[in-house]
């Protein structure tokens, strides 16, 4: 016998002599949230509940109200995949996080609000519109003259045409009115490859996003060719998030570039009724600088006083639909071929003046339609304040 191995025979006899057990592997204890489906989330007795089989419950932080009322909208206007998400822009916490799917070709979609694959379209100029801004390169009022570019990029967009350059716009307009062509020259002059991937990531694209059950990552594929790169910071393809997500990057807006972690389940109480788990608030990361976001979300109120979603929250007489309530948001719109399926986004954040919920509509509509995004959000936004102002919420 080697003199380690005595040695370790030695203590092994020492200690069950002194009536100690030799040590075992110490094993983990199993984390509160083991077990945790959304599926399996039912009304029960008010709230949102799961019951697990070994006695543990887990109560979500959705509100029942919300909840039912945004499940209704997806069901009445026959969306074929919807989801929509509703959180807290101060917390993280999910107030309503509600998704369907009845397309046939996408029925093996399990959590649509958690699925990375949408493309994120025009979302993704918020992207780049940060790296735009806060690195000095332009303001939100610089103009730049363009031609082109709302249904397709091509390499002469790139290019200043004394003759062809008719229209001008600041970056807060081009913002709120989702030019793609000013974007295109900015981003193709200003923002090389890794600066715009190193933005992209700060806003979580390529990073896994924390929260109660694991989330697929949302992907952003900056490429080295100088007119692809282009499009993707205007938001043709290349880059694709989960509603989720969308939701988490206008809560970073809103929340002075500080992005929180989601969170769905409230607490987790044992067999006992014992609670043993109680979500809190917490920080992952800054994605801009306060001014930067500020800068952000005053584009993006353009959107819906003079941008693209003025027409949802508006009605044909120019009054909006939500009076009282100042709303800033960004839409995306791109649409695939084989299959067809037209993808509509909306990300909302209100009150603009005093944010308090961050939003994220996505509606895949085939080629007949009863609504899209910026719609749908309009009625959930009612809904929330309606419900805030009778202390339901």
């Amino acid at each position: 016998m080697t003199q380690k191995s005595l040695m370790l025979t030695l203590a092994v006899l020492t200690s069950l002599a002194l009536g100690a057990a030799p040590s075992e592997p110490a094993t983990e204890t199993p984390s509160p949230l083991a077990g945790l489906d959304l599926d399996a989330m039912k009304l029960d007795d008010g709230a949102y509940r799961q019951r697990l089989e070994d006695g543990r419950t887990i109560t979500f932080t959705v509100n029942a109200e919300l909840q039912r009322f945004a499940d209704r909208q997806l069901d009445k206007y026959e969306i074929p995949v919807g989801s929509a998400v509703i959180l807290n822009s101060r917390t993280g916490r999910v107030h309503a996080l509600s998704q369907q799917v009845t397309d046939e070709a996408m029925a093996e979609l399990e959590q649509a609000a958690l699925d990375p694959s949408p493309p994120a379209a025009s979302l993704f100029k918020i992207v780049s519109a940060a790296a735009l801004l806060e690195r000095g390169e332009v303001t939100p009022g610089t103009r730049t003259c363009y031609h082109g570019g709302s249904g397709k990029l091509l390499d002469e967009h790139l290019v200043d045409s004394k003759k062809l350059d008719t229209a001008c716009a600041s970056l807060r307009a081009a913002l709120g009115r989702s030019i793609n062509a000013i974007f295109a020259k900015l981003s193709d002059r200003r923002l090389d490859r890794s600066t715009l991937a190193s933005y992209a990531e700060r806003f979580g694209f390529n990073r896994d996003l924390p929260f109660d059950v694991s989330v697929p990552r949302s992907t952003a594929e900056i490429p080295q060719d100088r007119l692809e790169r282009a499009r993707t910071a205007a938001g043709f393809w290349h880059t694709h998030l989960s509603p989720l997500h969308a939701a988490v990057i206008a809560q970073a807006v809103a929340q002075d570039g500080a992005m929180l972690r989601p969170y769905i389940v409230d607490n987790v109480a044992d067999s006992g009724g014992e609670v043993i788990y109680e979500s809190s608030p917490k920080f992952v990361g800054r994605a801009v600088e306060k001014e930067t976001a500020d800068q952000l979300l005053d584009a993006m109120e353009h959107t819906v006083t003079r941008g693209t979603a003025r027409t949802a929250f508006h009605d044909k007489r120019g009054a909006p639909l939500l009076p009282g309530i100042a709303v800033a948001g960004k839409t995306g719109t791109l649409t695939g071929k084989k299959p067809y399926r037209a993808y509509s986004w909306f990300v909302g954040i209100a009150p603009a003046d005093d944010p308090e919920i961050a939003m994220a509509v996505l509606v895949v509509n085939k080629p007949k339609w009863r609504i899209k995004s910026a719609g749908l959000s309009e009625l959930l936004l009612g809904e929330y304040f309606r419900l805030k102002k009778l202390g339901r919420i």
